[in-house]
């Protein structure tokens, strides 16, 4: 919001700019004997810049008309272009009278060729500051106006072949255009327009500026109106309405449109460090307050989701404090997968970049994109989020039905804390995470915990719904370091711990699993059915990324299947074993595995370890204790 009131702020200044250059030229005029070496004298101490005026021109009368032809005024010595303002000609009328209490009245102003280079020093020095001089410092106190209404009377006010350049070495800002005045419609007052184009941070930026006249500025009976358009890259802004006082930004009435492909491309060009999002557009009312800027009344569409909700930023704080309250009536979960560094599922919502990276995952067999995250950018502010998603529309296989966190941000430390996620059928996953990202290095945590969750809703809309009951407690605590989820999850350490127990699962999916291939070739001829669980348990213990199954099995009716191996997430690959050790007698069995290998996006599933031919087994597994077991694996590390 800062950077839009300050791109809004010079726009609208530039011409008022040259307005007070023009009358601060003629005050010194006036009170240094009308002698032109006199008047360069006073106009640079004025400026604090060396300051050259080719030939002065007088004609007297009560409006007296000035022309400055050839006015030069020296850049900072800093500043690394020769003149901060040159003007090949400055003509305006001015009424003698009213000076007299202090009212500068210029029915005419006119300005032709005007140059302007403003540019920001590597200590974010402005060179147009005049506050390196005692002089200028008192000499733009005494004029500088406070609001509209003090602001110089300028009747007529036409600039023709202005142009304009912007530098901002640190933040790759470079901009050059036009400034000028223009009449529209028959009857209208010329209006004031601003043009620019050039790069910041290697992408191509361009604004227009539409401001209202010179002399709208002091009507106090009507609102100023203004109208911006900004293009960033594939990110547009567009802000236009009406303002009581530009200066102070009351009785704003302003609409404001942001869109783009990702919110995260917003930081260059407004200061606000926006998460990763599918392609969005939000729309609102810009309004302010003393230090304070409100954006109310917008409405987000991001990929397929709607938010609506108030934001505001307070400059009073530093750094600047941003406050955010939203609401989504329809979240669509995969529209979070942005915020990992993953493209969303849905071709539609996916940017160019973000389908180069589903690309670049699906030929090297990855499932976490390696893409930088830029968690950097939770220094620039600090904020307090929320987001109250009342409906939440999930893939068939997580059946997460509703959302809610709350994200403070501290010096760098983010934290969602509550979240809460509240599943089919009455269960929750809730907890925090953490981004820790005042070091190079982030520091990623998360502690969860699931309760009551009903298994069946992770097979909806599959053949297995039906026939799988029971409830799924768990634990998942986590750290890692890393600045994309790559190398997150390539360095993590903790544990994750689960249970299931008092319920059912699909037969088919045990026998296939065991390979017991007398139930198997049944059941695909006759059906599903369900078959009676004791228990699921199983631990999966982080160390630097090496991922190992402790104590992790499955305790059926017929047998109990085992799950060993280990899961890379350096190199995203994984070696499992899935056995079984039946309790009973079995007529075929291939004394074989379920062996899963290779990426984690697509691991190969084979039969390992098989004799050429099906023989009888007589099994000897014994129940396993689950209560002690449950118990064991879900207490806290």
């Amino acid at each position: 919001m800062r950077r839009i009131a300050k791109a809004l702020a010079w726009s609208a200044g530039i011409v008022l700019g040259l307005a007070v250059v023009a009358a601060g030229a003629l005050y010194f005029v006036a009170t240094s004997q009308w002698l032109r070496d006199q008047i360069e004298g006073h106009a640079s101490d004025y400026t604090g810049r060396k300051t050259r005026i080719a030939q002065v021109t007088f004609e007297w009368g009560s409006t007296t008309n000035v022309r400055l032809d050839g006015v030069e005024v020296a850049n900072a010595e800093w500043g690394k272009a020769p003149h901060m303002l040159k003007v090949e000609q400055v003509e305006f009328d001015i009424r003698l009278w009213p000076l007299l209490k202090g009212d500068l009245v210029l029915p005419r102003l006119v300005l032709r060729k005007p140059q302007i280079e403003i540019e920001v020093g590597d200590k974010e020095q402005l060179n147009w500051s005049m506050g390196e001089t005692p002089v200028a410092t008192g000499a733009v106190k005494a004029i500088e106006p406070d609001n509209r209404y003090e602001t110089p009377l300028i009747g007529m006010l036409e600039i023709t072949d202005g142009m304009l350049g912007y530098r901002d070495p640190k933040r790759k800002l470079e901009l050059d255009g036009t400034v000028s005045t223009a009449t529209g419609k028959a009857g209208e007052q010329a209006q004031a327009e601003l043009e620019l184009k050039g790069k910041l941070e290697g992408q191509p930026l361009s604004l227009r500026f539409v401001g209202g006249s010179a002399l709208a500025l002091r009507d106090t009976e009507q609102p100023y109106p203004v109208d911006l358009d900004v293009v960033f890259g594939a990110t547009k802004l567009k802000a236009k309405g009406t303002v009581q006082d530009p200066f102070q930004w009351t009785g704003a009435d302003v609409d404001l449109t942001l869109q783009g492909p990702n919110l995260s491309d917003i930081y260059p060009l407004l200061g606000i460090p926006g998460p990763p999002t599918p392609p969005y557009v939000i729309s609102g009312k810009l309004e302010r307050e003393p230090g304070l800027w409100k954006f109310v009344k917008s409405k987000w569409r991001v990929g397929e989701s709607d938010l609506t909700g108030e934001v505001t930023i307070d400059e009073r704080r530093k750094p600047e404090f941003l406050t955010a309250k939203l609401v989504s009536q329809k979240l669509v979960f995969e529209d979070l997968a942005p915020l990992v560094g993953a493209p969303p599922a849905r071709k539609a919502n996916v940017s160019a970049k973000q389908a180069q990276t589903q690309q670049q995952l699906e030929a090297k067999g990855d499932l976490f994109p390696n893409i930088p995250l830029h968690t950097e950018k939770l220094r620039a502010m600090n904020m307090d989020v929320t987001l109250d998603a009342k409906r939440v529309v999930a893939p068939p296989w997580l059946p997460v039905q509703a959302l809610a966190f709350r994200v403070m941000i501290q010096d760098g430390k983010a934290m969602a804390k509550p979240l809460t996620m509240r599943v089919l059928g009455g269960g929750a996953i809730a907890g925090e995470l953490t981004i820790d990202a005042r070091a190079d290095n982030p520091r990623v945590r998360a502690n969860l915990v699931l309760t009551d969750i009903e298994l069946k809703n992770f097979f909806r809309e599959s053949r297995y719904f039906d026939t799988t009951q029971g409830k799924v407690h768990g634990r998942v605590a986590l750290a890692g370091n890393g600045r994309s989820l790559a190398q997150v999850m390539g360095s993590a350490d903790g544990h994750m711990a689960f249970a299931f127990g008092g319920g059912s699962v699909s037969s088919l999916m045990v026998s296939l699993a065991g390979l017991q291939i007398f139930d198997a070739l049944v059941l695909y001829v006759t059906g599903d059915n369900r078959i009676p669980i004791k228990c699921a348990v199983g631990r999966l213990n982080f160390q630097k990324g090496m991922v190992t199954f402790d104590r992790t099995l499955l305790d059926t009716q017929k047998s109990v299947l085992y799950v060993r191996g280990q899961v890379s997430l350096q190199s995203q690959t994984v070696k499992v074993e899935v056995d079984a050790d039946p309790k009973s007698f079995d007529l075929l069995d291939l004394h074989g595995a379920v062996m899963v290998e290779g990426k984690l996006r697509e691991p190969r599933i084979a039969l390992g370890r098989v004799f050429p031919l099906p023989t009888p087994v007589f099994g000897s597994a014994k129940d396993v204790p689950c209560a002690d077991l449950t118990r064991q694996l879900l207490a806290a590390p």
